[in-house]
């Protein structure tokens, strides 16, 4: 890095992910389906121990292995939460947790779409 007066004091990466898959709200609506934009981020102090915050392409294959069983169902009968956008967020930490308890995960944001795309709101947790 460059002698700059005005050092960063910490790094972030994030991975982004997407999958559709159909879930009701109980009493008032009918399955259908959302694409599902995911936004794993990862927060560091700087220096960076290593060279790198946390294993991109790891980090990558495993949530495609966290999404695979979900990927295309209705996910009423795959999760036994209620699966909103807030509760799909709250999944997916304790998911990637459970895996990488001493990854530095700061956030999670589910972006729930329209089949074409459009956001119509997110939800996000934080560490």
């Amino acid at each position: 890095m460059k002698n700059n007066p005005k050092q960063p004091k910490f790094i972030a990466l994030s991975i982004d992910s997407e999958m559709r898959a159909s879930h009701s709200l109980e009493g008032f609506e009918v399955p259908h389906f959302h694409l599902w934009k995911i936004k794993v981020e990862f927060q560091a102090s700087l220096p960076l121990p290593g060279d790198r915050l946390i294993d991109l392409v790891f980090l990558q294959s495993l949530m495609e292995q966290i999404l695979a069983p979900i990927r295309g169902t209705h996910l009423n009968e795959k999760l036994a939460i209620s699966p909103t956008s807030e509760n799909l967020a709250l999944w997916l930490w304790d998911e990637l947790s459970s895996v990488l308890p001493d990854a530095p995960m700061h956030s999670i944001t589910v972006d729930l779409c329209n089949l074409d795309g459009d956001s119509m709101g997110s939800a996000r947790v934080f560490a």
